[in-house]
């Protein structure tokens, strides 16, 4: 989907869970790597990467393509049981707040783009979707724009 280079590709597999690290004694977690524990060479890689495709990962991520594509992003916020607040932001606002930021790698191993956090899915029960990428946001940053 963005012209994934295979090293980059291996080391998206490493960190999900895809590919079992032959190194595991290091690890702390022996199923997967987490970036920081990868060769300070692949982490560059890794984040020059998604650095060089940043604006369409971001837009893919919040927007998505073709006929379902998002042009709006509506967040209600429930404050108590009887008042709540609510955003509505055209999705380039959007993109703009969620994307504003370095794509880094975080202390605890995972990557950030900008706003949007990108980490291992997990869960499931240890089932294969358990090794997916899953892309996270905080919708109260929608909030802060106002």
């Amino acid at each position: 989907m963005w012209n994934i280079p295979k090293d980059i590709e291996i080391i998206l597999r490493l960190f999900t869970g895809k590919i079992e690290p032959k190194n595991k004694a290091k690890l702390k977690d022996s199923r997967r790597m987490l970036l920081t524990e990868m060769p300070q060479e692949d982490q560059d890689k890794i984040t020059a990467f998604f650095n060089r495709n940043k604006i369409l990962i971001v837009s893919d991520i919040l927007k998505g393509r073709d006929k379902f594509s998002a042009d709006w992003m509506l967040v209600i916020l429930k404050k108590d049981s009887e008042s709540y607040d609510w955003a509505l932001k055209d999705i380039n606002t959007v993109m703009n707040i969620f994307g504003k930021g370095d794509v880094r790698i975080t202390q605890q191993g995972s990557m950030k783009i900008g706003e949007i956090g990108m980490q291992r899915k997990g869960g499931d029960g240890g089932r294969e979707s358990a090794k997916m990428l899953q892309f996270k946001i905080n919708p109260c940053l929608l909030f802060k724009d106002d």
